[in-house]
């Protein structure tokens, strides 16, 4: 495995994962944007351009972005998260160079073209309805809305209808003028590829980004609280949440510990008490949802109208059993889950471009494996009891339920 990374003088980041025994390479142009970066005015503009980018450039229609891609067997895809946008793309390793370019264009050259963009729009309005119709989906805007009140962290990353529908050809091109420039980007690519040729493409193909001084985002604020949508549905879908950590934190992987103990697979507490031995729910399960200056750590589940209390009764049983003791067989067990999950990545250069990329925004370097599992390994049961201690016992909850629920007492 040889990992390079260079900054070009244009300030782009280009980083490589070599691979020599796989046919194919993964890229992806990461940039340091997302919903956190929007006004309430503009909410939802990162999402609406990423959509935007496969919608024609100076040099390709809508249809040949898509023939063209195809044309070579490749696949490329993005997706908008609440702090990057992502753009990227898998191909034979003979094609590397056409995809670094076909990226660079739908970048730095999208027309964002009147006819294109009310087609889009079309498409982004229906996302949004099948999004408010898909209650396991819904409940988490509910809920990070309650968390985070007011603030661009507990926004929508689709947006609101309102601005989904006024939003014009010049608001992108603003956008993307500020937002999308050198200093905030990553080029990231893993498998077949030589570093230098990388770098050659990205010097010969990005020529065309901002460099306005970037505004800093508001900073994260959890607050807590309580959200209920009464909507006549089979299930309850709820979220409780408390106060979480940042990926920078220390304490950020014994969180990921903590998260899998107490309801991340089928051995987890929640999963064998409130599934398997209370039968209370079909999906439960825990995670720490962290961004660069603060977190969530939340637990989901879905349930009948009828056994909402009970659920939640059972899973504050285990919330209070988890601050008192973690067993050595369970912190072993994660530590193999840790150590199994990054070696099958490994085999993916999918796998290999996103932890890279997301990496290098992140930490503006990759955090190897080995240094993972260091930390990992680090913990012992009471550090992670204590972290337990720490987040149930002194932060707000925040909880967002949709479904049939009346007069309930969040636990």
């Amino acid at each position: 495995m040889t990992i390079q990374i260079t900054k070009l003088k244009n300030g782009l980041r280009v980083a490589t994962d070599e691979m020599t025994d796989v046919e194919t390479v993964s890229i992806g142009v990461f940039v340091n944007t997302g919903s956190r970066n929007e006004t309430p005015e503009i909410n939802g503009i990162s999402h609406f351009l990423e959509h935007m980018a496969f919608k024609g450039t100076k040099k390709r229609s809508a249809k040949q972005i898509a023939e063209e891609f195809e044309g070579i067997g490749g696949r490329i895809n993005a997706y908008t998260s609440k702090e990057k946008t992502v753009f990227y793309a898998k191909v034979l390793k003979k094609h590397t160079e056409f995809a670094t370019e076909f990226l660079s264009d739908i970048l730095q050259n999208s027309t964002f073209d009147e006819v294109e963009l009310e087609k889009e729009r079309g498409v982004i309005l229906q996302e949004i309805a099948m999004t408010n119709d898909t209650p396991d989906d819904i409940v988490f805007d509910y809920f990070h809305q309650t968390a985070f009140p007011n603030q661009a962290l507990g926004r929508s990353i689709l947006g609101p209808v309102k601005n989904i529908k006024k939003f014009k050809r010049q608001d992108f091109l603003n956008y993307i003028g500020k937002q999308y420039n050198y200093e905030n980007i990553c080029v990231s690519a893993a498998g077949n590829i030589k570093h230098q040729d990388l770098v050659k493409w990205c010097e010969k193909y990005f020529t065309n980004l901002g460099d306005k001084k970037l505004d800093q985002v508001e900073k994260g604020d959890y607050q807590g609280g309580q959200f209920l949508k009464q909507k006549k549905l089979e299930q309850v879908n709820l979220v409780l949440g408390f106060k979480g950590l940042s990926y920078h934190d220390d304490n950020f992987y014994a969180g990921q510990i903590l998260a899998m103990i107490l309801g991340g697979g089928m051995s987890s507490r929640l999963f064998q008490h409130v599934r398997e031995e209370l039968g209370l729910a079909y999906s439960i399960y825990a995670f720490n949802y962290s961004h660069d200056d603060c977190g969530v750590f939340s637990i989901f589940a879905g349930t009948s109208p009828n056994k909402v209390k009970k659920l939640l009764k059972a899973t504050k049983i285990e919330i209070e059993k988890i601050c008192k003791n973690i067993t050595d067989q369970e912190l072993a067990r994660v530590r193999n889950q840790f150590e199994a999950s990054l070696l099958m990545a490994k085999e993916s250069t999918s796998s290999r471009m996103q932890k890279l990329g997301g990496d290098i925004l992140a930490f503006d370097k990759l955090i190897d494996d080995k240094q993972i599992m260091q930390k990992v390994n680090q913990y012992s049961n009471s550090d992670i009891s204590n972290l337990a201690q720490k987040i149930f016992n002194n932060s707000k909850q925040s909880f967002a339920a949709i479904g049939e629920v009346k007069n309930l007492e969040v636990v």
